[in-house]
């Protein structure tokens, strides 16, 4: 059997662990279709890689030189929390969702930053969505403080998704984000949401 990745990579604390051992889960999309949401193996991590570059091909959310190899792509993810959604009648992948650990925050792990992919025949079914607002519950789950969202300033997919959930701030604007399929570069828009427990409220505040 294939090994499913983060099980022995990582180290976690002890609620964190309760947590991911309840993996696999099912989930109704929208449309009504159920989905699993597992840990991603071997294959369906190469299988994301590759939606990623066809993703790139067509100027979807990605650039079209962000990865050179297979390898490049492992290597920038390594550390994070990976995540599969597949068909629960065909076990087919259906997106990818993987929370890295955030380059601009200077510390140990404590903000994410996600690489959502959903399978370009998938498209129509609100999985962006879904796969944003998951990315949400499971970076709280794993003890993450906050989310940084980097998106091309053209992909308006995901900034509308990110404006319907609510919650994040827009932080920045990158002027060089990175290159698309038509040689045309583009600028990154930087969202912030802040993933810290809500304080109780005190009595004189209700």
């Amino acid at each position: 059997t294939e090994t499913m990745l983060l099980k022995h990579e990582f180290r976690f604390h002890e609620t964190e662990l309760e947590w991911m051992d309840c993996l696999p889960v099912v989930a109704t999309l929208v449309t009504g279709r159920h989905v699993i949401i597992d840990y991603m193996t071997e294959q369906q991590l190469t299988e994301t890689y590759c939606m990623i570059q066809e993703a790139a091909q067509h100027g979807d959310g990605y650039g079209i030189d962000e990865f050179d190899s297979e390898k490049d792509f492992r290597h920038e993810i390594e550390g994070s929390d990976c995540f599969a959604i597949v068909s629960k009648d065909s076990g087919e992948l259906l997106a990818g969702l993987i929370l890295a650990v955030s380059k601009f925050y200077r510390g140990m792990s404590g903000v994410c930053d996600p690489f959502i992919i959903v399978k370009r025949t998938e498209r129509k079914q609100k999985l962006g969505e879904f796969c944003m607002r998951k990315a949400i519950e499971f970076s709280k789950k794993l003890g993450y403080m906050g989310m940084y969202v980097d998106t091309f300033s053209n992909n308006v997919a995901v900034q509308r998704i990110i404006e319907k959930i609510g919650g994040f701030q827009r932080v920045g604007f990158l002027p060089l984000g990175g290159r698309l399929q038509t040689g045309q570069l583009v600028g990154s828009v930087i969202y912030y949401r802040d993933l810290s427990p809500e304080k109780p409220k005190k009595p004189e505040d209700t």
